[in-house]
C-alpha cells in the first residue's frame, strides 16, 4: 500500500511549520494558536480532549500574566504529560521525548542521557522537566 505525501492528505510536515511567536498585545487568537502549538510540540502531536486541557495556565498565558516559556515549562511539569510519557514508557525512552518535546532533539549521547536517569533516580519526575 502506498501513502500519499503529507501536503496530498491537506496536513503539513511538522518540521516544516513557521515558528510562531506571542507578542505583547496579541489578539486572543494568536493566544490560542501558540497554545496549540504548545500542546502540539510537548505532546508529540497527540490530540487534546477538552477535558486534558490545562485551563488555568491557558489563562494565564492569554492574560499575560506567565510566559510561554512558563506555559510550555507547566505543559512538561502536567498529568498529563507524565500519563502519557513518563508512566508508560521506559526510561531512556522517556528522556529520549522529553528531549525532543522540550529541545526539538535528542540527547547527546549516553552521558547525557544518564545524567538524567541519574536525576530520575535521585529525585523523581517533578526534578527532572
Amino acid at each position: 500500500m502506498t501513502f500519499g505525501s503529507a501536503s496530498q492528505l491537506g496536513v503539513a510536515l511538522f518540521e516544516d511549520t513557521d515558528p510562531i511567536q506571542l507578542w505583547p498585545g496579541r489578539s486572543e487568537e494568536e493566544a490560542a494558536t501558540v497554545i496549540q502549538a504548545v500542546y502540539r510540540q510537548v505532546l508529540g502531536n497527540a490530540y487534546v480532549m477538552e477535558s486534558e486541557r490545562l485551563s488555568v495556565p491557558e489563562s494565564q498565558l492569554k492574560r499575560g500574566e506567565i510566559s510561554v516559556r512558563e506555559f510550555v515549562r507547566q505543559v512538561a511539569k502536567s498529568e498529563l504529560y507524565r500519563s502519557r510519557f513518563f508512566d508508560v514508557c521506559p526510561r531512556y525512552r522517556y528522556t529520549e521525548l522529553t528531549f525532543k518535546h522540550l529541545l526539538g532533539r535528542a540527547p547527546d549521547g549516553y552521558q547525557e542521557t544518564k545524567h538524567h536517569s541519574n536525576i530520575l533516580n535521585a529525585s523523581g519526575f517533578e526534578a527532572d522537566n
